[in-house]
């Protein structure tokens, strides 16, 4: 576990190991919100004692999307007391739905989750839900927003602003490429460009993982997109039977390439 970093007043990251996952944490004169609560039980009691070092408040809860290293932990906070989780509506649909799927994927780091054998290893499904409407959660003196840009790493991605901060999750990764095995990435660029614009509202951005980013990091990130996606349009047109031949062209790596030329051919609207 890394430090708290301060980013604005009593807002806060903390960087866990491995998956470098940015947990936030907002702290009103109430309550205080957790913003990620990390890829099981052993994590999730880490940030818990990283949490409560900083605060006793009564605890709520945000996942921002519905990938394991962000929701297995919620058990953990649900012990603690927390009884609000809030995520947008596509995000819960998809934890209630394939939460038990995803737990293969922490084996080697929470074998207690990859099980689901022992202390706090239940799937909590978020009950508190975002639409397409922004809503404010009150904790006390100090109001977070959380609010819905449409599809783009996944289909249920959430951002949190503060008055100091915007919170990203996946949809800005910094320091590795993004990850595109559930993503709409013509959305993606779209929502990024947003994020890029709303950056005079904010004077830090925190990613889903990584260091704090610029708006003009988002704005390349999004052009870097854009690019992509005309590129392996070109590719699926010129070769619709082969189009991985437009591999080597992206700026990717050869993994997310692969997944970006699967996604783009899932999401795109045919046209006859």
């Amino acid at each position: 576990m890394s430090d708290w970093l301060e980013v604005g007043t009593d807002t806060y990251v903390l960087q866990t190991a491995g998956e470098r996952l940015n947990t936030g944490l907002v702290v009103g004169s109430q309550r205080a919100l957790v913003i990620d609560t990390g890829c099981g039980p052993r994590q999730g009691k880490e940030i818990l004692a990283a949490v409560r070092q900083k605060t006793q408040l009564p605890l709520v809860v945000v996942n921002t999307h519905a990938h394991y290293d962000h929701y297995f932990g919620n058990a953990v906070f649900a012990d603690d007391g927390a009884t609000e989780f809030w995520a947008h509506q596509n995000c819960a649909s998809a934890i209630d739905n394939d939460g038990d799927a995803q737990r293969r994927f922490v084996s080697g780091a929470e074998p207690e989750m990859a099980t689901g054998v022992g202390d706090a290893v239940e799937i909590v499904v978020p009950n508190a839900i975002v639409k397409d409407q922004p809503v404010l959660v009150d904790l006390g003196g100090l109001t977070a927003t959380l609010f819905y840009l449409g599809r783009g790493h996944t289909d249920g991605d959430l951002l949190v602003g503060t008055p100091s901060t915007l919170f990203a999750g996946d949809l800005v990764e910094q320091g590795a490429h993004p990850s595109f095995e559930d993503s709409y990435p013509e959305d993606w660029a779209d929502a990024l460009r947003h994020i890029s614009a709303l950056r005079h509202r904010y004077q830090f951005l925190i990613p889903g993982h990584g260091q704090p980013c610029s708006d003009q990091f988002v704005k390349t990130m999004a052009d870097t997109m854009s690019t992509a996606v005309r590129q392996a349009r070109q590719s699926i047109r010129d070769m619709p039977s082969d189009a991985t031949k437009a591999i080597p062209v992206l700026p990717y790596g050869p993994e997310q390439s692969r997944w970006f030329i699967k996604r783009l051919k899932e999401t795109q609207p045919q046209h006859h």
